[in-house]
Order: structure tokens, then C-alpha cells, then sequence
């Protein structure tokens, strides 16, 4: 276990009851291209580290993200005063955190974990020269029950155990795999502010619980070994459907582009990124729309034609169904 003597502890609220974010300093250049507009943010300069907070409450989520980088070693203190499952994506480096029996968790690059954490203090060293990019979705457990409502497949997230002392919900890490990657890319350049922000983002929260709670759900799974044998053969298929979300393809077209049975194709494409084909089709049209509705020079005729909608009213039933909002709101 790293020593935690002589080195400076800095607070690190990964949530708060207030939450009217602190007042920012003069944010440097270097951190101004990772300025979200829609978050309120926080920012702290010393001898010891440079720490950028942002945050965003959407409905049942809130959202953190924290760029840090450590100038000499510290210990950050994550706190949060109330009791919060914290769905955690790790970025750019990896640290150890410190469990309440003295031992270590691994936070490491490119994994994500789902955390339950009492309210207090908890301790990650973090050596001098290290720079991170945490980024976390939080949610008040009880509200668990009215998202499984919603989304029924989150279901298995309710019978994991939840204790009273701060631990890992899932048995294993698991990999940021190209589709959570995405929706957190989608969020980090999201331009809009407002309800428009608002919606969005709200909805990427939730597709990142989705592909969590299937991912954990599937983990006991072996691969196919026809899946791990095309495995290129899927993150084409996975790159061609985000360059192309306007184009309706079924599955029996796409296993005869990428010379797969329909199964085959279904089976891998949704081992490997924890979706359906489907799902991720319907989950890019969804947010190319969105992206679109706020384009002032296009009408929602225009949108639909684009969409490849057959009626304007089909694509708003749609839109509303999948970010749970009328047009006007997400307008």
C-alpha cells in the first residue's frame, strides 16, 4: 500500500448537497477546450496540482467529471455527504484507491466500475507527474427502482448486494467498451445549453447505465469463438454505422455487406459492445436527429426526409419516446 505521510490531501467533491458550483478562477487556455458549456465548473491551481470540477444534474443523474493533474504527490479526498452509487469511467492514467480495511482497489485506464459510497471522505494517492481524467455518473440508489421502470434491463442492477460500507458493485471491472466510449465522447463535445443540453445529456446517462447493466450482465459469458474470430469484422460494422446513422439497413443486409449469417453478426456485434445492432442503429438516428432539430435552417420536414422517416410525425413520436420530453422541451 502507497504511504499517504507527507504528502497534501486535497478535497475532491465527487457530489454535494449545494449544488451551485464554487467560484472558478482564471481558467487557463489549456483547460478552457474542456469546458462543457452546459456544466457549471470549478477550478483550483497550487503548488500541488491543478483540478478541473464539472457538473450537471439531469433528472435522476449527476454528472462529474475531473481533469487533474498532480505537480507533486497528494492524496485526493473524494467526498460526497449523502449516499450514492457512482457509475465510474477512468481516463488517461490509472491510480489506487484505498478501501476501509486498509487495502487497495485498482482504478485502472480505460476500465469502468459502479461504485455504492457512503457519505464521507475516501483516500487515492496520486503520485507527482500523473494527470487523469475521472469521469462519473451518479445516482441516489433509491431512485434505482424508477429507472428499472423505464428501462426494465436494469433490472439486475437491483440484486446486487448493497452494504453499508463504501464497496464495488460489480465483481469485475470492465472495459470502457467502444459504445460507452462514444456516448461519454458525445457529452465532453456537447454544444448545447439549456433543455437542449439538458435531454441529451440526460439520455446518454442513461444509455451508459444500459450498457453497463448488460455488459455486467453478460460477464460470465464466454465469447463465441466465431466472435472473437471476426472481431475486426464488428468494429467495422460498429465504425460504418456511426459515419452512416442515417441509413436503414436490416440485419439480413448487413450480415450479406460483411459476409456473416444474421446471427452470427447479431450475437458478436452484441457481445462485443453490450447492444443490439438495432438498438445502437436506433441510438445513433436518435442523436443525429437531435443534432439536426436545432439547426435553424432545417425545417421538420427537411429532418425527416434526412432521417429516412416516413413522416414527420413518426420522427417526433420517436424523438419523444427516446428522450422522454416533448419537441418543445427539447427545443
Amino acid at each position: 500500500m502507497h504511504s499517504t505521510l507527507n504528502k497534501a490531501n486535497k478535497l475532491l467533491l465527487i457530489e454535494k448537497k449545494n449544488k451551485a458550483m464554487l467560484p472558478d478562477g482564471n481558467l487557463p487556455e489549456e483547460y478552457r477546450k474542456l469546458r462543457i458549456p452546459s456544466t457549471g465548473y470549478y477550478f483550483r491551481q497550487d503548488q500541488d496540482c491543478d483540478i478541473l470540477s464539472q457538473h450537471i444534474d439531469v433528472g435522476p443523474f449527476s454528472l462529474w467529471m475531473h481533469d487533474i493533474f498532480a505537480k507533486e504527490d497528494i492524496v485526493l479526498l473524494p467526498y460526497s455527504p449523502y449516499h450514492i452509487w457512482a457509475l465510474h469511467f477512468m481516463y488517461e492514467d490509472s491510480l489506487a484507491a484505498e478501501k476501509e480495511n486498509g487495502s487497495e482497489f485498482n482504478l485502472e485506464e480505460k476500465e469502468c466500475n459502479l461504485f455504492n459510497l457512503q457519505p464521507g471522505l475516501h483516500k487515492v494517492p496520486m503520485e507527482a507527474d500523473k494527470k487523469v481524467l475521472s469521469f462519473h455518473v451518479n445516482i441516489n440508489p433509491d431512485s434505482i427502482q424508477g429507472l428499472v421502470t423505464k428501462y426494465p434491463s436494469l433490472k439486475n442492477l437491483l440484486s446486487q448486494p448493497s452494504p453499508d460500507v463504501s464497496s464495488l458493485i460489480n465483481e469485475s471491472s470492465h472495459h470502457i467498451n467502444p459504445v460507452a466510449d462514444l456516448l461519454i465522447q458525445r457529452i465532453l463535445s456537447c454544444q448545447h445549453t439549456g433543455s437542449r443540453a439538458y435531454y441529451f445529456i440526460r439520455r446518454c446517462c442513461a444509455d451508459l447505465f444500459l450498457n453497463f447493466a448488460k455488459q455486467d450482465a453478460d460477464a460470465q459469458q464466454p465469447f463465441l469463438f466465431s466472435s472473437v474470430l471476426h472481431m475486426d469484422t464488428y468494429i467495422q460494422l460498429f465504425e460504418y454505422l456511426v459515419e452512416h446513422p442515417h441509413r436503414i439497413h436490416s440485419i439480413p443486409e448487413l450480415a450479406y455487406m460483411y459476409f456473416q449469417t444474421p446471427e452470427q453478426l447479431n450475437q458478436g456485434f452484441e457481445q462485443h459492445f453490450s447492444i443490439s445492432i438495432e438498438g445502437f442503429m436506433h441510438m445513433m438516428r436518435m442523436m443525429i436527429t437531435y443534432t439536426l432539430l436545432h439547426k435553424q435552417q432545417l425545417s421538420l420536414t427537411d429532418i425527416a426526409e434526412t432521417g429516412k422517416f416516413n413522416s414527420v410525425k413518426e420522427m417526433v413520436d420517436q424523438l419523444e419516446e427516446y428522450y422522454d420530453c416533448t419537441l418543445k422541451q427539447m427545443q
